[in-house]
């Protein structure tokens, strides 16, 4: 499945992985809002409705250009720098095309995002 992400009016592509926590989300597309940083690696929201991470694997060490859900937020998280978040993990749910990161390096404190399934 491919989600199209489109980012202050830029738009992006992410293979997204194949599980049923994206399925979840995918139910909930389109939905859009302004995304907020958080400690330079990374910009997220909350989803629409809740999602569950049950069965999928969690990592501390999250990638940049990769989509990420936190489920005690409930958050859709778009990564653009490579992290250590420990004790804090996430689940890897997709991996965009194109390199976003060096475009979101420097967007400041917000930035509006619009999510679809292609």
């Amino acid at each position: 499945m491919k989600f199209k992400i489109t980012i202050n009016d830029n738009e992006y592509h992410a293979d997204m992985v194949d599980c049923d926590l994206v399925n979840q989300i995918a139910n909930m597309c389109p939905f859009e809002g302004t995304y907020k940083k958080h400690n330079d690696h990374e910009y997220f929201t909350k989803l629409p409705n809740q999602a569950n991470d049950e069965g999928c694997q969690l990592t501390t060490s999250i990638l940049k250009n990769n989509i990420y859900y936190y489920q005690k937020w409930n958050s859709f998280v778009i990564v653009f720098e490579d992290a250590n978040i420990s004790p804090y993990e996430l689940t890897c749910i997709g991996e965009f095309e194109e390199d976003v990161s060096e475009y979101l390096q420097d967007k400041g404190r917000n930035i509006f995002v619009e999510v679809n399934v292609e």
